[in-house]
């Protein structure tokens, strides 16, 4: 008899133990989902702009005699190099510094944007002699 009422209160005991910890745990649970999903939220606005920069390049390299200029809109903490064949781009979310390298068959005029403002720029980018020759035109 004393052995069931030993069992009923060890469990009584967890249950009740388990009830604090999950009602102190589930906000904090609430907060790790919104920083994951703002994370994500500005990962997505780097790799769109990224994605947009190398399809400019692609079509300078496709039509040589021509020119892209297009509207676009430069985010914050993002920092691109133009060297050689490569682009090098570093980008800080949260405290964390994330690094993509791009190589291309076509060469670049050596040029860093470095610590721009997060604002509205005209990409300019065409060929200049052999080099590509990439340039963020500030609107306003």
């Amino acid at each position: 008899m004393t052995n069931l009422f030993e069992k009923s209160l060890l469990i009584g005991f967890s249950i009740f133990l388990l009830t604090i910890f999950s009602a102190i745990l589930i906000p904090f649970l609430g907060e790790l989902t919104k920083y994951s999903e703002k994370e994500m939220n500005e990962l997505e606005t780097y790799i769109d702009f990224l994605d947009e920069i190398n399809e400019a390049v692609l079509y300078i390299i496709q039509n040589p005699e021509g020119s892209y200029l297009q509207d676009i809109q430069y985010p914050s903490n993002l920092n691109l190099t133009f060297f050689n064949t490569y682009i090098v781009s570093e980008f800080l979310i949260e405290g964390n510094i994330y690094s993509k390298t791009s190589s291309y068959n076509a060469s670049f005029h050596n040029c860093f944007f470095h610590n721009l403002p997060p604002q509205t720029y005209l990409l300019n980018i065409s060929y200049l002699l052999s080099n590509i020759l990439v340039k963020f035109i500030n609107l306003y």
